[in-house]
Parts: C-alpha cells; structure tokens; sequence
C-alpha cells in the first residue's frame, strides 16, 4: 500500500496508553506487513522509550519511522497529545492514515488508497448529527467557543483520518489547531468540536469515509462484519461498567501486556471480536437515547447486582398488586 499508517503517542509509565499502541500496531503490522508505519511522539515521550520495560523494542521495532516532536514536556500530556494530533499534517512528509491507538486493525487496509477523497473521516457514532446520541451535550459544547454545530450534516469522529499532503490540509490543520487551543482555554478538552469548527470554517472539506473504516464499537454493529479497523473507544464511559463491553478497555489487562508481551491479548489481535464481553445486548431506537439519558445515569449508579434495593422492591410489590386486580 501507497498511504502510511500514522500512530501518535505521549505516554509515561503511569498510563497504558503505549501498551494501546503497541497492540493496534501490532494488529495493523500483522494485516498490513509491506505498510509503511509512522509514529509521531513528544520528546517527552521518546525519552522513557527504552527503559519502560521488556515490550519497548519490540513496539519500536514495528515502526519504519519515528517522528519526535519538541513540545514543552511541563504541558499536561492530554494536551501534547491533541497539538500532536492537530499538528500531525505539519510533522508528518506525505499521505497517511492516522489510526488512534484504542483500536484493532482487522484486515488489510490497502483499499485506503483508492479513496479519492484528500480529507475523510467517519461519523461520529454512526450516526448523521440530527440522530447522535450526544447531539445537545455537543451542541451545548460547542456553544462555548462560540460554534453553532446544530445545523451540521455530520459530525465525525477524529479517531481515523485520512490526510493527503495538500496545502489545502495543511491549511486545515493550522487551524484546527488554532481553534482547538481556542476551545481548550475555555476548558473543552476533547479535539472533535474544534474539528467540526474547523470543517465549517472551510466551506466543509472533509468527505466521509465508510464507516467500516472506524468501527466504533457502542455504536457500529452493522459495519462490524466488514471492518477494517475497530475502534474500541475508551472515551465515553459514562457509568463505569461500559469498559466490560471490550476487553481492552480494560486497564488490567494492558498492565499484563506490559509484563508478559502480547501472550494475554495475542486471541484478540486474531480475532477482534473475541475482544466483546460474552454476554452483549444491542439497543436502538428511543432505548439508545435513555441510555444517555441523565435518567437513566441516576438509575445505573443507583444499581448493584445482587443487592437489595428499597426501589426494585417497590417496583415488584406495584406489579404484584396490579396482577391481583386484573
């Protein structure tokens, strides 16, 4: 394949995240062996590569390139991340494929080079902006940096892009940065909102990518079957318990690829699927939006299997008594 496969990553040994890069790369190398691999990182970051433990070389080794950025290392490592990411056009020669790191690569992705399009991205959440779950969380968002993204037609998830080495993209990135560092003084951390910004600024550049590219998995089940790479998301546990729907949201089990190497996760880098919980139920329609609902969050917390509940107990003893009177 033509496009390279660009991975970003600021981490230090109290987080996990190169333990998230090393098995997406992983997955992407296998699938992919005659891909180009680009990892973007901080200086920061380079200098703990080497001494974080046994899967370093390993994880470097899987890189045809290594592109060390010199941001202030006394930055917040979120925000290293996001000026990487916003910056990447700046910092990376050539076409690529960003690929976030809370993903598996499921088959060869070779088919990215006939997509004509110079910028794509996915949906965000599947979904057209009209129908997204979060719509008035993000519209309320967005508000706060002066942005009205009610009108948008789509609104995309940055967790794969595809960026072709254009002025116009490079002109894309200065700002989308610009704009991010506008939103994050007022406190808005994540980096879609500004991108969406950014999008509307430019006369809407961004085309949208099949959503087989960036399977988001709360929200992607009909593009599962077919996926190129599966997005697992570690963003938007609302309640806790949404990190049991993939295995690797889960912080213990990348602390074990830390010891042991990809042994513990080597079943989902084969099968990603394998990475579901086993025991999955799917919800559409006005269920979907309940579960967002803030509703539905007071309930959730409220909620521990097993244990009594003053609340359940009323619930049982209303039904009981209606079936009496029917």
């Amino acid at each position: 394949m033509k496009i390279k496969l660009l991975y970003i990553l600021v981490s230090s040994p109290e987080d996990v995240y190169l333990e998230q890069a090393y098995v997406s790369a992983t997955s992407a190398r296998r699938r992919n062996p005659q891909a180009y691999l680009t990892l973007l990182t901080d200086t920061a970051t380079e200098a703990t590569l080497g001494s974080r433990g046994p899967q370093d070389e390993a994880f470097r080794a899987l890189f045809d390139e290594v592109v060390v950025a010199p941001l202030d290392p006394s930055l917040p490592a979120m925000k290293r991340s996001r000026l990487l990411k916003t910056g990447m056009r700046e910092y990376v020669k050539g076409d690529f494929l960003f690929i976030d790191a809370d993903t598996v690569v499921m088959r060869g992705l070779e088919d990215i080079d006939s997509v004509e399009a110079s910028l794509a991205a996915c949906r965000d959440l599947h979904a057209p902006f009209r129908e997204h779950p979060h719509r008035r969380a993000t519209i309320n968002m967005c508000k706060r940096f002066g942005f009205d993204v009610s009108g948008s037609e789509s609104y995309f998830n940055s967790g794969v892009l595809l960026v072709k080495d254009t002025p116009e993209n490079h002109r894309f990135f200065a700002l989308w940065q610009e704009n991010y560092l506008k939103g994050q003084a007022v406190g808005i951390k994540p980096d879609q909102p500004s991108f969406a910004q950014t999008d509307a600024a430019l006369g809407f550049p961004v085309q949208q990518l099949p959503g087989e590219w960036n399977c988001q998995v709360q929200n992607g089940i009909r593009y599962l079957r077919n996926a190129y790479i599966l997005h697992y998301m570690v963003t938007n546990i609302s309640s806790g318990e949404e990190d049991k729907l993939y295995a690797l949201n889960g912080k213990e089990l990348l602390l074990r690829v830390r010891e042991k190497g990809l042994e513990p996760v080597e079943e989902i880098i084969e099968d990603p699927s394998k990475g579901y919980a086993l025991s999955v139920r799917v919800f559409a329609g006005e269920d979907l939006y309940f579960f967002q609902s803030r509703r539905y969050k007071w309930l959730r917390r409220k909620f521990r299997s097993g244990k009594f509940s003053i609340h359940e107990w009323v619930l049982k003893a209303n039904d009981h008594l209606l079936n009496l009177f029917r």
